[in-house]
Order: structure tokens, then C-alpha cells, then sequence
């Protein structure tokens, strides 16, 4: 069974943990990188996996600007492809965490116009096939600027936005940042949410993980 939970980060933890992480390696991350590494890692910490058993950590990036030419302004299709970052459960939970979140900045920079083109023939090529990310997939995903929580159907905006597909590129047990929900206190928004599906026999060695980070307590040597 999967389980889905919601977890609270605080500006003060993160901004303190992406610190921590530049001070180590001399390389700055966005949230993204710095949070996604800390979790895929957390995840398959909690999971127990075999040493050598290959892991993938993967998200969708815009092309809008990548391809050659660019995709007019006015295009409303999908923009994006999938991409991967692969390591075994060993490395991934034995590496510095500011490598993991290396390994995820230097997956953007593979992202050409060549790789695109490359991925639209493979994707022709091999749909009647079917096409998998393989196991133990952690799909990654960042809804914090969408707006949705924004949008307002004439009796005011939404208390909460959650998404309710549990499949993202090829993962079934998806995490997606999501911006804070109005129902939080009055005032400045402190953070944003995180939302993990994951098997329940896990879950709970996950929080403590979260709880972890919420004590500034990274795991950083």
C-alpha cells in the first residue's frame, strides 16, 4: 500500500541547509536540487533497499528555450522531457548529500536540443512497446509557482491544492513541492509543503527523516 503525507518547510531549514551545502562544496543549488537530493535519499534510506539495487531520481524540464528554433510564445502544448539522474541505494546513501545534489544540477545541463530531438524518436520508436523508467523511480515534481492556489471561481480562492495522480514519470510514489495552503496562519507564508507518496512500511522512517531536517539536523559530516 502507498501512503501520502505532507510535510512543512520552514524558509529558516532550508535556507540553512542550502547554506550548509554551499559551505561543503562551493557550489550553490536551487531548492529544488538541495531538497530533492535530501529526500530521494531519505526515501530510499527509509525503504532498506539492497546496497546495488538501482535507484532513479527523475523530473520534467521546459524546453521551451532549449530547442532549436524555440518554441513559439504562443504555444500552449506540452514543453518538457523527462529526465533522469541513476545511482545504486549504496551511493546514493553513502555519497555527500551536496553530491547527490550535484548530480541533479549537472542531469539539467544534458538538456540539448540534441537530447530532445533524441527523446522524441525514442519515445516514436518504442511506444507500442511501452515505455518505463524502470523501479524504484522517485518522480519529482515542483508546483510551488503554478498559481493554482491562486485561482478564484467566485467564492474566493482554494484552501488547499493537491494533486490526485499518484503516476509521474514512471514513478507511483511521486513528490511534489507545493506552495503553502491559505488555510495556514495570516500573514507572511513561512515555506512551502511537500508532499511524498511512499509505502507505508516506510513512512514512518521517512518522518523521522523530516523531522530531522526540521531540527536543522541534515546528516552533513
Amino acid at each position: 500500500m502507498i501512503a501520502r503525507e505532507c510535510f512543512h518547510v520552514r524558509d529558516e531549514c532550508l535556507e540553512r541547509f542550502k547554506s550548509e551545502l554551499l559551505e561543503q562544496s562551493g557550489l550553490s543549488f536551487t531548492t529544488f536540487e538541495a531538497l530533492g537530493a535530501f529526500i530521494w535519499r531519505a526515501k530510499i534510506k527509509a525503504l532498506k533497499l539492497p546496497s546495488n539495487e538501482k535507484v532513479t531520481f527523475a523530473y520534467s524540464i521546459n524546453v521551451r528555450k532549449l530547442v532549436s528554433p524555440p518554441l513559439p510564445a504562443g504555444h500552449w502544448g506540452n514543453g518538457c522531457v523527462a529526465m533522469y539522474v541513476k545511482l545504486s541505494a549504496k551511493d546514493l546513501t553513502e555519497k555527500p548529500i551536496w553530491a547527490v545534489a550535484e548530480q541533479i544540477k549537472k542531469s539539467k545541463s544534458n538538456t540539448t536540443d540534441e537530447y530532445v530531438r533524441s527523446f522524441i524518436d525514442f519515445q516514436e520508436l518504442h511506444y507500442e512497446e511501452g515505455i518505463t523508467a524502470g523501479k524504484e523511480v522517485s518522480g519529482f515534481t515542483d508546483w510551488r509557482h503554478l498559481r493554482h492556489s491562486t485561482v478564484d471561481f467566485g467564492w474566493g480562492g482554494p484552501v488547499t491544492v493537491l494533486p490526485l495522480s499518484r503516476n509521474l514519470l514512471g514513478s507511483v510514489e511521486p513528490c511534489f513541492f507545493l506552495p503553502p495552503s491559505s488555510s495556514a496562519s495570516e500573514g507572511k507564508k513561512d515555506g512551502f509543503r511537500v508532499l511524498v507518496n511512499l509505502r507505508e512500511s516506510a513512512i514512518s522512517a521517512f518522518r523521522e527523516e523530516m523531522e530531522k531536517f526540521s531540527s536543522n539536523e541534515f546528516g552533513l559530516p
